[in-house]
């Protein structure tokens, strides 16, 4: 048995540590079951989970998780909407985050689907990012994800 300092206090049977437990107003917590004999500790139970509590919402709130944004624009965009747009996926690949680009095409800008492409190849390598999966189609709109 384990006090609540760290330190051995030995050998003791069930009924005296549950005991000293009662005497000192701490609770017994079982360890490990399966030495020989079972491995308890006298602690604030209470106290060691808000303990736990905080420290994983330490570890959450470093780990960060990475979002998926998404860029729409027309096949018709301007040279300086571009270049905003381009800017806003660099900080978005720069915070660590995943983009997605879609370009949507409206009535006969479908027969220009290899200016689709075009636009792709150009905002891949301004922004200095790599193509995570290839270009799809879904109807009239194709879409592309990068990452840094």
């Amino acid at each position: 048995m384990i006090d609540e300092a760290g330190r051995s206090l030995g050998v003791v049977s069930r009924d005296q540590a549950l005991y000293l437990a009662y005497e000192m107003e701490y609770d017994l917590v079982l360890l490990n079951d399966r030495a020989d004999p079972p491995l308890a500790r006298l602690m604030d139970y209470g106290k060691f989970q808000y303990m736990q509590q905080k420290q994983d919402s330490k570890q959450k709130a470093k780990s960060k998780t990475s979002e998926l944004k998404e860029i729409r624009m027309g096949i018709k965009i301007d040279q300086h909407d571009l270049a905003v747009k381009i800017e806003k996926i660099k900080k978005f690949l720069d915070k660590g985050d995943q983009v997605k680009i879609t370009i949507i095409l409206k009535g006969r800008e479908m027969m220009f689907r290899d200016k689709v492409e075009v636009l792709i190849d150009k905002i891949k390598n301004e922004s200095q990012a790599i193509l995570e999966k290839p270009l799809e189609k879904l109807g009239n709109r194709f879409s592309v994800i990068l990452r840094k």
